[in-house]
């Protein structure tokens, strides 16, 4: 019997738990909630800025507090690692749903055209018996001219008037969250065992929550950790001194963590600008990346600046008479063929394994995956049969919204993995959703009217967010978290619960603003410009008289950005030294790397300096040096916000952004 008791107790399988969903589902709606409440009446912060976004951190640190109080003072109660990362993977899911990141423009442009029409801006005349009327809400003073100007005293919301419109974006939403999640199903083993990502934003939470389950241990071991600590300080120690001078104000501000327009160095005429912003959470998540892509981001922005102002200086351009493409636009096409070369490589080097699913779909073969493979082969198709549908059902040609989809999986897809690959977040689609080059490759003179206005409002904010995109760069992470667990099938059909709960949450929330405090008066671009600038430029489309056709200056710019990437790949395979990485390629234009490139560069020299002083073995001694800047910071949000919403609820401080 002593000998028995004597054996380590054998450790508890990892199991996703009842209780663990609902929270996740209440935390994913609430954050929703929050965020679009803090960006559009009290403009205290943006916190959807990235694919990680503030708005999902802020709960998951705050459950990380309250997990560790239940610890201390009711140790029964208090929430497993694994309930923790079920919270943590579905906050992420619909991280980027809410305000500037997606459902703020939603609620804005799709309640525009019947308010906002005019005769000077001549929508009625052009575009009201073309508009996709059965996805907008009803175009009644009832439903839309109160939701802009607010209820009378005592009426209530007129909900019915935007059912359907519900209805068919969240039914075109979540065909896209499945096809999405049936992808990182069928490529997920590809990328975990025979390419290896690193996964860093994954990395993060299992830190964060591990320690958990140790009944004899109350605190995790990070947060007992010195370096940990350190690093939390460094970040975390600004915010203090900022926000006691809210109350002290001859107090000097600490700007070292202020948006990128306060960092920027001019280069000189023509040339674009660099920016010294230093942004805790990049630094803090792309520590795990692998050097070389941490050089070819910051390296190829360097040498994007000194081509951009070249070609501005010189007037070079590209493209036919009338059309010309000039320095910025040349840089696009360029990244968007090194960005297309990416999409098309991850497929080919995962040949192997995709024949291996091929196979067990056809046949049957079992597999230890969520859902079988067959399975996620006919979620996928017929989740894009839908999407495709709803693409022709508002005003696209067969062939363009064949195209148009290609374009719009393979922008998610690349982001989506190389987000695993590199742990940053501010990985954008390159080119957006795809319309840019649709345009680029037909020309806008072959295109009717019908089409004009379907590229339009499927490449508007409205449609399934901005550049931040809703849960598809969240579910390699989800499944890397999570698919482990006893409870497998769980973890699929809970990532559509927790959009569900985003998705819903956000929108009716938005449609109350509305109605309550009249939407005119809503804060961000959404509500104050972006609305009318979609259906300007449509209107600018149809009556226009400068029509595109097919360039093939433009094409040979984007074939070279391609061969460009192949040649990269190809050095980067045979040579072992070779530095650069194409995705710095693809991405050298886009906002991410624009303003976050001196961050990555400080992550790049910090690991390449602590891998050159103390090898391997120091490198993982500072993880949680970089993991307490990432909880530095976001506390450091999360006070401010709490202690602006206390004492100067109509004049917060802006303190995260760009």
């Amino acid at each position: 019997m002593a000998l028995a008791q004597s054996q380590p107790e054998p450790a508890r399988p990892r199991r996703i738990t009842v209780r663990s969903i609902i929270l996740g589902a209440a935390t994913a709606a609430l954050l929703n909630i929050y965020s679009d409440y803090t960006g559009m009446i009290l403009g205290s912060a943006s916190l959807v800025k990235s694919q990680l976004s503030m708005a999902m951190l802020l709960p998951f640190v705050a459950w990380l507090v309250i997990n560790l109080i239940l610890k201390l003072a009711w140790p029964r109660m208090a929430l497993r690692s694994t309930e923790l990362l079920v919270i943590y993977s579905m906050s992420w899911i619909v991280g980027t749903v809410s305000a500037s990141g997606w459902t703020t423009y939603w609620g804005g442009i799709v309640s525009t055209p019947f308010y906002y029409a005019s005769p000077e801006n001549r929508w009625e005349e052009v575009l009201f018996d073309i508009l996709p009327w059965w996805c907008l809400p009803q175009a009644t003073p009832e439903i839309i001219r109160t939701y802009y100007e607010g209820l009378p005293d005592g009426a209530s919301i007129p909900w019915r008037g935007w059912l359907a419109s519900l209805h068919w974006w969240f039914a075109v939403s979540i065909a896209l969250v499945v096809a999405g999640l049936c992808l990182s199903v069928i490529f997920q083993k590809q990328w975990e065992e025979n390419e290896r990502l690193t996964f860093p934003l994954a990395a993060f939470p299992i830190a964060l929550t591990e320690g958990f389950d140790d009944p004899g241990r109350v605190i995790p071991g990070i947060f007992r950790n010195k370096f940990f600590w350190v690093g939390f300080f460094i970040v975390f120690g600004v915010f203090a001194w900022n926000i006691l001078g809210y109350f002290a104000i001859s107090l000097p501000r600490i700007g070292i963590y202020d948006g990128y327009l306060t960092k920027e160095v001019p280069i000189a005429r023509n040339f674009p600008s660099f920016y010294l912003r230093i942004l805790p959470p990049v630094l803090g998540l792309t520590y795990m990346c692998n050097l070389d892509i941490l050089f070819s981001f910051w390296a190829f922005r360097l040498i994007a600046i000194v081509k951009e102002g070249v070609m501005a200086r010189t007037g070079f351009n590209v493209g036919l008479s009338g059309q010309q493409a000039e320095a910025a636009e040349i840089l696009i096409l360029e990244s968007h063929g090194a960005f297309i070369f990416l999409a098309v490589w991850a497929v080919w080097v995962a040949r192997g394994h995709l024949r291996h699913v091929l196979r067990a779909a056809v046949t049957g073969q079992a597999d230890d995956g969520l859902v079988s493979y067959r399975l996620s082969l006919l979620g996928f198709i017929a989740a894009t049969i839908f999407v495709f549908g709803w693409f022709i059902a508002v005003g696209l040609s067969p062939f363009l919204a064949l195209f148009h989809l290609l374009l719009l999986y393979a922008a998610y897809f690349t982001v989506a993995k190389y987000t695993a690959a590199s742990g940053f977040s501010y990985l954008f689609p390159v080119g957006g959703k795809g319309g840019q080059i649709v345009e680029i490759f037909t020309g806008t003179a072959t295109l009717t009217q019908q089409n004009t206005v379907a590229l339009g409002v499927i490449n508007s904010s409205a449609f399934f967010g901005n550049s931040r995109i809703p849960a598809w760069p969240a579910l390699p992470h989800h499944l890397k978290l999570l698919g482990n667990d006893v409870r497998r099938r769980w973890v699929f059909w809970i990532v559509l619960l927790a959009f569900a709960s985003g998705f819903f949450g956000s929108c009716l929330f938005i449609v109350h603003l509305g109605y309550n405090y009249a939407g005119q008066n809503l804060g961000l671009s959404g509500f104050s410009g972006s609305n009318i600038r979609t259906y300007d430029r449509m209107v600018s489309a149809i009556v226009g008289a400068d029509k595109t056709v097919f360039d093939p200056g433009k094409v040979a710019v984007w074939v070279f950005g391609l061969g460009q990437a192949g040649l990269l790949m190809l050095l980067r395979n045979r040579v072992p030294w070779w530095p650069l990485h194409p995705l710095g390629l693809a991405f050298q234009k886009m906002s991410g790397s624009r303003v976050y490139a001196f961050s990555i560069f400080l992550t790049w020299a910090s690991k390449l300096i602590i891998l050159r002083i103390g090898g391997i073995s120091l490198y993982r001694r500072c993880i949680p040096l970089f993991f307490g800047l990432v909880i530095g910071y976001v506390v450091g949000v999360g006070v401010s916000s709490v202690v602006d919403f206390a004492f100067f609820p109509e004049d917060g401080h802006s303190v995260h952004g760009w």
